[in-house]
C-alpha cells in the first residue's frame, strides 16, 4: 500500500509498505530520485517505511516523482484517491504562487506551510472555542452533581432530555473524527468504537454516564493539545542578524542603506564591534573575526584580503570592506534556517505507548462486549462492559498527565522540555553526542600550563603586557598571574598587534606576547622551546610565546576551562545506561581531541561546519535504526541519538538527532529554539537529571496504565455479572481519573539523585 502521509509545496512523506524492511529498494528510490533536476534530498527509512523527498519550491516535478515510484514500486500507486490528485494538482503548478508576499509572514515554517496571518490568527481562534467548551461543560458537570447529591433530584438522562443534548453536542468532535477514519482513512480504531458506545449510552437512557465519559475525553483532549502547544512552536525569526543598517561605499563616500535593500555587489563597510551583513570576499583590510555563530569555534579568525566572511559574524578589531556575494535569504545563515525548517519537518513521529495500548483496548473492548452479549443474552450487561471499556483514560490521560507533571517539575529546575517524545526518549537513548565550546567547556580560556624557567618571572611579564587588554586570552593571562600572586606593574606602552598579537613596553623593557607568526616577523627563534610546543599543540592547546628584548622566554597553554561538573556528568550518563558518548565540534583536531581523551569520550569528530555535523548525526542515526531493526542489543540497539549543543552551528545537528538539547539561556537563541529540550542555566549536571526524570515518568505512566486496566477489568468483571449498572460504569472513568492524575503529581516533587552529586566536589582542576 502507498500512502501519502503529508504534502506541502516542495515536500511529500509516503508511506510505502513493501518498502519497510527492504534497504536494496530503498537504495534504488534514493538513488533514482536524488538524480531527479531539483530534488534537494532524500530521506528514506527503511524500518518504518517512509520515504520523504524534498525538492525546490519553484520546479514542477510532480510527474517525473511519480514516474520513477510508478517504475520501481511493484504496488499500483493510487490516483483515485483524493490524497494523491490533490497533491498531483498541487505538485505541478508553476512557482506563480511562490512569489506572493510573504514578508508579513513571522515564521518560516508557517511560510512553508503557506499559512498568512490571517490563516495564523484563525488557527489559534480553537484554543479559545475549547476552552471555552470545557469551561460549560464543567459547568453542566458542576450542576449534575448538586442536583443529584446535594438536592438528591433526579437528572433527565433520555436521548431528548437537556443532558442527551449537551452529550451529543459535546461528543461532535469525536463523531466526526470518526466518520473521517472510517469513510477517509478506511481503518477502525478507538473513536469508532467510544463514538459508538456514546450513542448507545444515550440512545439508551443513560446521558449522564455518557456526558462523563465525555467530559474525561475533552480534559484528556484539552490537556495533551495544551502540552503539544507548548511543546514545540513554529521556528519564529529567529535568526535575523539584529541589524538594521550597513555602510555601503558607494563613488568613494559610506552611505548609511538598510540591511534588507542590500543587493549583491554592493560593497560593505564593517568595522570593530559591528556584525557582518552579508556573504562575502574581503576586497580590503584585515581584522580578528569571530565566526562562534557559523563554527563555533571561540577564538577569532584572522581575516585579509581576498578571504571569505559570512553574515553573523563579529568583527572584534580592525576595519574591512567585503564586496557582497550572498545578501538576505541567500547568506550562510540564512540557508542553515531554511535546513534546519526542513530537518524539524522531515522528523518522524514516534509510535506512542498509548497508541499500541488503544490498539489493544479496542481489539479487547469489541470482543468482551461481544463474549457478554453471547454468554449473558443480556443486553445492558453486555451495554455496561462496553461503557466500561470505552473510556479513554487509559490512552489519553496516562502518559499526558504524567508528561505534564514532568514538564512543570523540569521548567522549576530550569529545564525546558518541548514534548512528550523528547522527554521519553531522552531516557532510553543510548548514543549521546556533545558539542565542545559552550557545552562542555565554557566560554572563558585559563591558562592550562606554563613552560619557562622561572613560571613566576614569565608571568610578570606577561600580565604586566596584557593588564588592561579587553582580549579573552589577555583576561586569562592576566587572572593567571594574580592567581598565583605576582605583582603586575603598569606597561607604559601597548600595541595590539592584528593577527599577531601584543607588544608593550614594561618597566623599560620590551615584551612580546603571541603567536609563531609574531616570532617569525620580529626574527626570534623559536627552537629553544619547540619540543614543548609540539607537546602542548598536541594536547590541543594554543600556544602564546612570551618574548623579552627580543629573546624568547617561554610559553603558555591556554584552553577553554572545562564546564564544573563535565566530568562528573559523563561519569553518571554511562552509569545511567549511555553506552556511547561522542564529541562533534568544529574546533582544530588537535583541540578536540585532546578533550575527547581527557573526558574518555568514545569517539571524536573535529573540524566540521554546521552540515557536517548534521551528517555526522543522520549518519549515526541510520546506523542506529538499522542495529535496532536487525534486533542489535549493543550499542545503539535501543533508544536514539541524543544531541547537546548551544550555538547556531549546532541548530542543524540538533533538529537532526532524535533529541536535540540547547545548553544556556546565554548560547543561542536559535539553538534553544530548535531543540527539543533547552537548559537555561547551563548546569551539566541537569542532563543526568534530566535522563532520571524521565525514566521516573515513564514508570509513572506504567503505573497509571496499570491502574486504568486494572479498574477497567474489574468492572468487566462486575458488568457481566450484573453487579454493575451502566451508571456505576461512568463512575469508573472518575475513578480512572482521580487515580492518574494522583499519581502523576508524584513527580511534582520529583528528586533527583544526581542533586547530591551536583552539591558534591566538581571537576578536578586543569594539571598545570
Amino acid at each position: 500500500m502507498i500512502r501519502i502521509r503529508h504534502s506541502i509545496l516542495g515536500r511529500l512523506r509516503l508511506s510505502i509498505t513493501d518498502l519497510r524492511y527492504n534497504q536494496s529498494l530503498a537504495n534504488e528510490l534514493s538513488a533514482a530520485l536524488t538524480q531527479l533536476e531539483g530534488v534537494v534530498r532524500v530521506r528514506i527509512n527503511p524500518v518504518c517505511g517512509a520515504l520523504i523527498i524534498n525538492w525546490q519550491r519553484d520546479r514542477a516535478l510532480g510527474n517525473e516523482i511519480v514516474a520513477v515510484l510508478s517504475t520501481l514500486l511493484s504496488e499500483p500507486i493510487p490516483y483515485a484517491s483524493p490524497s494523491w490528485r490533490r497533491w498531483r494538482h498541487q505538485a505541478v503548478l508553476s512557482s506563480d504562487d511562490s512569489n506572493t508576499d510573504t514578508d508579513a509572514i513571522a515564521c518560516r515554517s508557517c511560510r512553508h506551510a503557506g499559512l498568512d496571518n490571517r490563516s495564523m490568527r484563525r488557527a489559534r481562534r480553537p484554543w479559545l472555542w475549547r476552552l471555552l467548551g470545557f469551561a460549560f461543560l464543567t459547568g453542566y458537570l458542576g450542576f449534575i452533581l448538586v442536583r443529584e447529591y446535594l438536592l438528591k433530584r433526579p437528572v433527565a438522562s433520555g436521548a431528548l432530555s437537556l443532558t442527551g443534548v449537551v452529550a451529543l453536542a459535546a461528543a461532535l468532535p469525536l463523531l466526526r473524527d470518526a466518520w473521517h477514519e472510517t469513510t477517509v482513512e478506511k481503518r477502525f480504531t478507538l473513536h469508532q468504537f467510544l463514538a459508538f458506545s456514546l450513542l448507545l449510552a444515550i440512545g439508551f437512557g443513560e446521558a449522564v454516564t455518557a456526558f462523563e465519559i465525555i467530559y474525561v475525553l475533552a480534559g484528556g483532549r484539552l490537556l495533551e493539545l495544551f502540552v503539544a502547544e507548548r511543546s514545540r512552536r513554529a521556528i519564529r525569526n529567529m535568526l535575523a542578524l539584529s541589524i538594521k543598517d550597513a555602510w555601503v561605499l558607494v563613488d568613494g563616500s559610506e552611505l548609511r542603506v538598510p540591511v534588507a535593500e542590500l543587493t549583491a555587489g554592493a560593497l560593505v563597510v564593517i568595522r570593530s564591534g559591528e556584525k557582518i551583513p552579508v556573504d562575502g570576499s574581503i576586497e580590503d583590510g584585515q581584522a580578528e573575526v569571530s565566526e562562534a555563530v557559523i563554527t563555533g569555534r571561540a577564538e577569532p579568525v584572522w581575516k585579509t584580503l581576498g578571504d571569505r566572511v559570512y553574515a553573523g559574524s563579529y568583527l572584534e578589531q580592525g576595519v574591512l570592506r567585503v564586496r557582497a556575494e550572498s545578501v538576505g535569504e541567500q547568506t550562510y545563515l540564512a540557508r542553515i534556517a531554511a535546513l534546519v525548517d526542513a530537518a524539524l519537518d522531515q522528523k518522524a513521529p514516534l509510535q506512542r505507548r498509548a497508541d499500541l495500548l488503544a490498539a489493544r483496548l479496542l481489539t479487547l473492548g469489541t470482543l468482551l462486549t461481544v463474549a457478554t452479549f453471547i454468554l449473558t443474552r443480556s443486553l445492558s450487561r453486555a451495554f455496561t462492559v462496553m461503557l466500561v471499556m470505552s473510556c479513554p483514560c487509559s490512552t489519553v490521560l496516562a502518559a499526558s498527565t504524567a508528561v505534564s507533571a514532568a514538564i512543570h517539575s523540569a521548567a522549576r529546575r530550569q529545564i525546558l522540555i518541548k514534548g512528550g517524545t523528547a522527554l521519553e526518549q531522552v531516557g532510553q537513548a543510548r548514543i549521546w553526542c556533545f558539542d565542545k565550546t559552550g557545552t562542555l567547556t565554557t566560554e572563558e580560556p585559563e591558562v592550562a600550563e606554563v613552560v619557562a624557567e622561572d613560571e613566576r618571572a614569565l608571568m610578570h611579564w606577561a600580565g604586566s603586557a596584557e593588564w588592561h587588554n579587553p582580549h579573552a586570552l589577555a583576561h586569562a593571562i592576566v587572572s593567571h598571574a594574580q592567581a598565583l600572586g605576582v605583582a603586575l606593574q603598569p606597561h607604559s606602552e601597548s600595541e595590539h598587534i592584528l593577527g599577531h598579537g601584543v607588544k608593550a613596553e614594561v618597566d623599560g623593557s620590551q615584551v612580546l606576547l603571541g603567536n609563531a607568526r609574531l616570532l617569525a616577523e620580529q626574527g626570534i627563534d623559536p627552537d629553544p622551546f619547540a619540543e614543548a610546543a609540539e607537546r602542548l599543540r598536541a594536547q590541543g592547546l594554543t600556544l602564546v610565546y612570551v618574548a623579552l628584548e627580543g629573546k624568547l622566554q617561554g610559553l603558555l597553554g591556554i584552553r577553554h576551562r572545562l564546564r564544573p561538573g563535565a566530568a562528573e556528568a559523563i561519569a553518571q550518563l554511562r552509569a545511567e545506561g549511555v553506552e556511547r558518548i561522542l564529541l562533534i565540534s568544529g574546533d582544530e583536531r588537535s583541540v578536540a581531541e585532546g578533550l575527547s581523551r581527557e573526558l574518555g569520550l568514545d569517539a571524536c569528530y573535529a573540524e566540521l561546519l554546521p552540515e557536517d555535523k548534521a551528517e555526522v548525526v543522520r549518519r549515526l542515526r541510520c546506523e542506529h535504526e538499522t542495529n535496532r531493526a536487525g534486533g542489535a542489543n549493543g550499542a545503539g540497539g535501543g533508544g536514539g541519538i541524543v544531541m547537546i549543543g548551544d550555538g547556531v552551528n549546532d541548530a542543524l545537528a540538533l533538529s537532526e538527532a532524535d533529541v536535540g538539547i540547547a545548553m544556556g539561556a546565554g548560547g543561542s537563541e536559535v539553538a534553544i529554539e530548535v531543540a527539543d529540550i533547552a537548559l537555561a542555566d547551563s548546569d551539566i549536571q541537569k542532563l543526568v537529571t534530566l535522563r532520571e526524570l524521565s525514566s521516573a515518568t515513564l514508570r509513572r505512566a506504567d503505573q497509571n496504565y496499570a491502574l486504568a486496566v486494572g479498574t477497567d477489568l474489574i468492572g468487566i468483571g462486575f458488568g457481566a455479572l450484573g453487579r454493575l449498572s451502566a451508571a456505576m460504569g461512568g463512575m469508573i472513568h472518575i475513578l480512572h481519573t482521580l487515580g492518574i492524575l494522583a499519581n502523576s503529581s508524584r513527580l511534582l516533587a520529583f528528586k533527583p539523585t544526581a542533586s547530591a552529586a551536583s552539591s558534591g566536589p566538581k571537576s578536578p582542576p586543569a594539571p598545570s
